[in-house]
């Protein structure tokens, strides 16, 4: 709570203010509780929700979407204007209540009630607003009743000097489109008639659609974000606010009135998400991406008003940027769309410490607010934390299935492929448990090793911190877990049971199949047509990622659990189904992978200069690398088109581009190696389609592309649609194309005995035990179903053949540890960035030593301690319900 010399105490429209922060007009101050709750962490300046003349509406719903910057389609009100007042009376008269029963510091409680109106002047006047503004001038009628009420509860209330007097101030929200003249009449007659110091809502558009279009979709990175024309064509601009605001800025000094601006409303744009009714047109954007749009309009109208214009900001605001606001001139802050994520209200309190923090730093109150917005405005152009592509939370939902009761699960271990512990192994972490940390690890994942540096940690996504500043650094973590491994840990394998299983294959899935059988007891024999284990993962993954020794670790685990590996053996052709059955073998799993590299389909492919990702990766790996001349391309977007583009930047001095028909934030590679090849240099030719090739004497010379463009149209998924551009063709001068759009499986070792397939040519496999239409036969990874999958994904198939061929189901039994409640409460509410991971300098790259390097165990702990142990407390639902309708009962 405030303390009584905070030095951010502050006064507003003439009363004491105990912190500059409150909640935004909107679903966090349009009920009693709600505005109580706010206070209760702190806010101080309080928004209530708007109210119009027009209390009878008919609102959309789901109408409030915050999978990460916020979109709504409602701005109007809920409930009857009289119900409204009911709501801000009782939270007036409980929080004066509340003030003395705490022993909370000053007779009084230091906040205001901002009032919020709408929507035009007519509305005002109607005889249900003219009744709301005089209650809410003086609620002497209705007070006693209320103070009888909460008499009950607390006698010493009826003791307290509780004004009848609500607020004398208020923010005008005017509609979309409403003229200046309008404006400017409505906030003249709030100020001359109901003696109201008053604030006007500014859109963003003010900014005009130039630099608003640029700071969004350019600087930002919201290119898929559409901000209509018609946005700018029906708000007010600038030239026409300048002169209404200096107007209205001399109302307010000839009434003694304070004048002010509330930035920003929310930016109209087109509705593409798939979450409101698609009769919803548009869409209102809030949260971090309005953040520096609105910082830079607040930076426009401070120098337009040399400083003298007051200002309350509401856009993106959070508690990292809140000492940023004060020291650049805000006056107070408010805030809807931090509030909306999970933890809620209990944020505030962070605002306070945060700035109460900084404060004790630097003297903010002397600060040069003018020069400060100067330099904030420009920094927020590019801050990192703003912009798009450092957060991926389009995949922050599962699959699990919420009961009534017992609906808690991690949501990272229901996204992990092989059901990793995730929450155990950070406790451990943050504990220094490294032994117990490994066992956990190990008990999951048979590759750890490995799946600690090339795990394509979809977990990170539905991690719950993703909603509230970074998700957990999961892999970084399991790789520092298994980089304190010694060699000596191994799991107890079980008696033998006699069950003999022949793996073809020893990539991944076969890894881990294998591993899970011997430790079973099972004898087991893996058949791999290479010359070395791992698949792909050990004969293509460039060092710099997985480094051999790494691999090996995973590798000899196998063999010390008594696994035979036959190398250079190839099904059909040096064994086959039915000599394997003569060999004793019980049950055969095929674990080949996708081994043949897709083709684009034109002509020349064959030509000397174009070749497959995996041959060029290959042959890279074990140190006989293609040449590659001067001008290298990669058709492609995953994570093996970004290790080509990675490796053939390591091998020579070549220019790389990597060719994609789109933008590079729609790239499927993981996020950090897109980073990791921005950051190294090498080009991306966006928005480019392969048409041609180029031969010459049997060798490439170029690529021929067309250009692709967005038109507006959408997929079902709301994704943009690329269109050719006619015309638009261009020449790729290329030494060398390595093509990386994905693998075909070979499964040319069936002949005695077919198996069926699908459309797509992948095996049939039951989905749950994997078992094939020939009886005793399984397949997994990339050879079955669907097609290729996941190194994560190719592991847990391995450990699913296992299962089924033992007969076991994984069964989950652990005892509920006591846990502390309110501690996790308070861990919810607390924003922390993700401890950086370290990184080999760009200029010690040219080689293949390692990029991504480990935590120091200091970092693992700090980062560990950021896991919010969804495994034993969940509430999601409760801490983002605004209302607080929801709650969680604990059982015992």
């Amino acid at each position: 709570v405030p303390n009584k010399d905070d030095p951010f105490r502050t006064s507003a429209f003439g009363h004491p203010l105990d912190t500059p922060f409150g909640p935004a007009a909107g679903p966090h101050s349009q009920m009693a509780q709600n505005i109580v709750t706010a206070w209760l962490c702190g806010a101080r300046y309080i928004e209530l929700k708007t109210v119009q003349t027009l209390d009878v509406l008919n609102v959309s719903k789901p109408c409030i979407d915050m999978e990460d910057e916020g979109y709504n389609v409602e701005w109007s009100q809920e409930l009857k204007i009289y119900q409204s007042f009911d709501e801000y009376l009782r939270a007036w008269v409980l929080i004066h209540a509340l003030h003395h029963k705490l022993g909370f510091t000053g007779d009084t409680p230091g906040i205001v009630f901002n009032l919020s109106v709408g929507y035009d002047l007519a509305g005002i006047h109607k005889p249900n607003m003219q009744w709301f503004l005089q209650q809410m001038r003086d609620c002497s009628t209705y007070k006693q009743d209320l103070i009888d009420q909460v008499a009950r509860f607390y006698p010493e209330v009826r003791q307290l000097q509780i004004p009848d007097h609500i607020s004398d101030n208020v923010t005008l929200s005017t509609m979309h489109g409403c003229p200046p003249d309008e404006i400017e009449r409505i906030c003249a007659y709030l100020m001359e008639e109901q003696s109201l110091h008053t604030y006007v809502k500014c859109n963003p558009t003010l900014l005009g659609p130039e630099r608003v279009r640029r700071l969004l979709n350019d600087e930002l990175g919201y290119s898929d974000v559409v901000v209509p024309d018609s946005a700018f064509a029906h708000d007010l601009e600038y030239s026409a606010a300048v002169p209404m605001l200096h107007s209205l800025n001399g109302i307010a000094r000839e009434c003694g009135l304070h004048f002010g601006v509330k930035l920003s409303n929310t930016l109209e744009v087109e509705n593409f998400r798939t979450v409101f009714d698609t009769s919803e047109k548009m869409m209102y954007l809030s949260g971090r991406p309005l953040h520096a749009i609105t910082v830079n309009l607040a930076h426009d109208l401070m120098e337009e008003f040399d400083g003298e214009l007051p200002m309350s900001f509401s856009a993106g605001a959070d508690c990292f940027n809140a000492a940023d606001l004060l020291a650049s001139g805000m006056q107070t802050i408010t805030v809807c769309s931090d509030l909306l994520k999970t933890g809620g209200y209990l944020r505030l309190l962070q605002y306070i410490e945060s700035v109460r923090e900084t404060f004790r730093q630097a003297d903010i109150k002397q600060a040069d607010t003018r020069a400060n917005l100067r330099n904030y405005a420009k920094q927020t152009r590019y801050e990192r934390k703003l912009q798009k592509a450092t957060f991926l939370t389009s995949r922050s939902k599962t699959g699990r299935k919420l009961d009534l009761f017992d609906c808690i699960q991690a949501p990272c271990i229901d996204r992990c492929a092989v059901d990793q512990k995730v929450p155990q192994y950070m406790k451990a972490v943050r504990q220094g448990e490294y032994e117990e940390a490994l066992r956990l690890t190990r008990a999951d994942n048979p590759i750890a090793s490995t799946l600690g540096r090339v795990c394509d940690h979809l977990c990170e996504t539905t991690c719950i911190r993703t909603h509230l500043d970074e998700p957990l650094a999961i892999r970084e973590i399991k790789r520092f877990i298994m980089d304190q491994e010694t060699g000596s840990e191994l799991n107890t394998r079980s008696r033998p049971q006699g069950l003999k299983v022949a793996i073809i294959g020893a990539g991944p899935g076969g890894m881990a199949a294998a591993s899970e059988l011997a430790l079973a007891g099972c004898t087991v024999e893996i058949f791999e047509m290479h010359g070395y284990a791992g698949g792909m993962v050990g004969g293509a993954i460039p060092e710099f990622r997985l480094p051999q020794a790494m691999f090996n670790r995973d590798l000899d685990r196998l063999q010390q659990l008594g696994v035979s590996i036959h190398y250079n053996v190839k099904a059909g052709r040096d064994i086959h189904l039915s000599q394997l059955r003569r060999d004793g073998f019980d049950r055969v799993v095929i674990m080949v992978g996708a081994q043949l590299g897709k083709k684009l389909g034109l002509d020349g492919e064959e030509s000397e200069g174009v070749m497959d990702a995996l041959y060029f990766l290959r042959q890279a790996r074990e140190g006989n690398p293609p040449r590659i001349g001067q001008h290298v391309g990669i058709i492609g977007a995953g994570d093996t088109a970004m290790d080509c583009a990675r490796t053939a930047w390591r091998l020579s001095d070549s220019r790389v581009s990597v060719i994609y028909r789109r933008t590079i934030d729609q790239m499927p590679a993981d996020r950090e190696e897109v980073a990791l090849l921005a950051e190294e240099g090498i080009n991306v030719v966006e928005m480019a389609k392969p048409q041609q090739l180029i031969i010459e004497d049997g060798k490439l010379r170029a690529l021929q592309c067309q250009r692709m463009e967005f038109r507006g149209d959408r997929d079902a998924s709301g994704r943009k649609i690329p269109h050719e551009v006619p015309g638009s063709g261009f020449e790729l001068p290329l030494d060398t194309l390595i093509l990386a759009i994905s693998q075909h499986a070979i499964l040319d070792f069936f002949d005695e005995e077919p198996i069926a397939v699908n459309q797509w040519g992948y095996i049939k496999a039951d989905p749950k035990t994997f078992e094939t239409s020939v009886p005793g036969v399984y397949a997994g990874g990339d050879v079955v179903n669907d097609g290729p999958s996941s190194i994560v994904e190719a592991a847990a198939d391995g450990k699913a053949i296992a299962e089924a061929i033992l007969d076991r189901h994984s069964a989950d039994t652990q005892a509920v540890p006591f846990f502390d409640t309110a501690e996790l409460l308070r861990k919810r509410s607390l924003r922390q960035w993700r401890v950086p991971v370290p990184h080999t300098a760009i200029e010690d790259r040219h080689n293949l030593n390692e990029v991504v390097l480990t935590y120091s165990e200091e970092q693992a702990q700090t980062e560990a301690a950021r896991c919010l142990d969804c495994h034993q407390y969940c509430s999601i639902c409760v801490g983002v319900c605004p209302n607080l309708a929801l709650q969680t009962w604990q059982t015992e």
